[in-house]
């Protein structure tokens, strides 16, 4: 496959970064319950973005383009705060519909954390599409649903008093968000500063939290890229505990 910079379409040009039209039948993870016709309406004008590590996709306070769709690899979404800190709003994962913005602009940054594969749709055709088609329309509905409660579930996390507690229901999101995370093992692809900067914590804070449940039996930690839940029950208690 050629490589190719890209145009200012919100991605940062890079020598790594390639593009290809959207699959015809793309992953099952990245477009569910899409019928073959609606499948031909997006391949028609979307286009499949691969990037490596730490790409910026687009910034904060940036003219609306286009609708991102992610398929492979974890993203975060964040906003650089007046007193110079970094919040991480959220974290994206396959299947996540973001860039949606406020008043024709984005409202966050969104930069990948692992390499990413995204579908990148311009924002007036799939407006056009919507409006022609109800049943896709509900179905980027339920995706921008989705992305609501993941707000809502990061307010739950922040309101925790505790530390080990804002941890426990972070690593009990990424268990049932992230392919595999049922296993047993639960990935962690971001760094610590990334989940700090997603806790609101500090980083001594998150080191604190994490050997708090490794010393008190409930998770095991392996490598700093992983974690085990050791003890089912306390987790889920734990998780609840408000």
């Amino acid at each position: 496959m050629a490589r190719h910079a890209v145009e200012h379409v919100g991605i940062e040009p890079s020598p790594f970064l390639r593009t290809t039209q959207f699959e015809k039948r793309p992953p099952q993870s990245s477009i569910t319950l899409l019928n073959e016709s609606q499948r031909r309406q997006l391949a028609s004008v979307a286009t499949r973005v691969t990037m490596p590590t730490r790409t910026i996709v687009f910034r904060e306070d940036t003219a609306l383009e286009w609708i991102f769709l992610a398929s492979e690899g974890v993203l975060k979404a964040f906003r650089e705060m007046p007193s110079g800190k970094r919040r991480v709003a959220a974290f994206l994962f396959p299947g996540d519909l973001f860039g949606l913005a406020e008043d024709g602009r984005y409202v966050n940054t969104v930069q990948s954390v692992t390499p990413a594969t995204v579908y990148r749709i311009p924002n007036e055709a799939l407006t056009e599409m919507l409006r022609r088609d109800p049943e896709l329309q509900f179905h980027f509905l339920t995706k921008v649903t989705h992305a609501v409660r993941q707000g809502q579930r990061h307010g739950i996390v922040l309101a925790r008093r505790d530390a080990a507690g804002r941890m426990a229901m972070f690593l009990h999101m990424l268990e049932k968000d992230l392919p595999g995370g049922r296993s047993g093992t639960i990935p962690l692809p971001m760094s610590r500063t990334d989940v700090a900067e997603y806790l609101g914590l500090s980083l001594e804070s998150v080191s604190r939290a994490t050997s708090a449940l490794s010393r008190r039996g409930i998770v095991t930690f392996q490598g700093g890229h992983s974690a085990y839940v050791i003890d089912r029950a306390r987790f889920e208690k734990l998780v609840a505990a408000l």
